[in-house]
């Protein structure tokens, strides 16, 4: 079936949302609060890094003798990632807009199904995207050509090179597009650090999500 909508893919992490606090932030005062000696953080988010999932939290709670199942520390973690996730200034009247005008839209995203798909709902997403493509769920993690092409088939569609990868990470999302033959827009600071050789170059860069609907909005299909 031929569809004459215009296509957009997009990442999730620094591209719709932020977090407040690095990959980390949230270690310390997991510690805290579970009376795992503070000095043991680094090593608890290194095992965690390793597995995020409640069989990672079921290994810490064995470890440190938590009265906690590893399935309800995953679900306090997943809670709390959630609620230090905020979406991007504009995100929402960019992505309406881009709707308004007929654009279809799905989220790529690596990580955690229940991580990622909090984040969303949290920041009040969910609702202005069609579909949603976890890593985890998908079998494939950017830049893996099939996670991109399963997002497309989520929507209904296969994808062409009149369609768009948005994304800020090089080596995840502007390689993986240009391996589907996906148009590009590379979200990064103004002026554009040099790529290195082997990331293929985007087709436009934009500063942040906003401008870049601004630029698909204005380019001829």
């Amino acid at each position: 079936m031929i569809c004459s909508s215009p296509l957009l893919l997009i990442d999730l992490d620094h591209t719709l949302v932020e977090r407040v606090g690095g990959p980390d932030a949230w270690t310390p005062a997991f510690c805290a609060h579970h009376g795992i000696p503070a000095e043991d953080a680094p090593a608890v988010f290194a095992t965690l890094r390793a597995d995020r999932s409640p069989a990672g939290f079921t290994r810490i709670a064995d470890r440190y003798g938590l009265p906690h199942s590893g399935a309800a520390l995953w679900e306090a973690h997943v809670a709390q990632e959630a609620a230090r996730t905020h979406p991007i200034p504009g995100v929402h009247a960019a992505l309406a807009a881009l709707r308004e005008a007929g654009w279809t839209i799905g989220v790529v995203t690596n990580g955690s199904t229940d991580i990622q798909r909090a984040k969303l709902a949290r920041a009040g997403l969910l609702p202005a995207v069609d579909a949603v493509c976890v890593s985890e769920e998908a079998g494939a993690r950017k830049p893996a050509p099939e996670i991109f092409h399963l997002a497309a088939a989520r929507l209904g569609r296969t994808l062409t090179p009149a369609d768009w990868m948005v994304g800020n990470n090089p080596a995840t999302d502007l390689r993986g597009a240009h391996a589907t033959g996906l148009r590009t827009i590379w979200i990064t600071p103004t002026p554009a650090p040099p790529l290195p050789p082997e990331h293929p170059a985007p087709t436009y860069t934009a500063p942040d999500t906003p401008a870049a609907a601004t630029l698909l909005l204005s380019t001829p299909a």
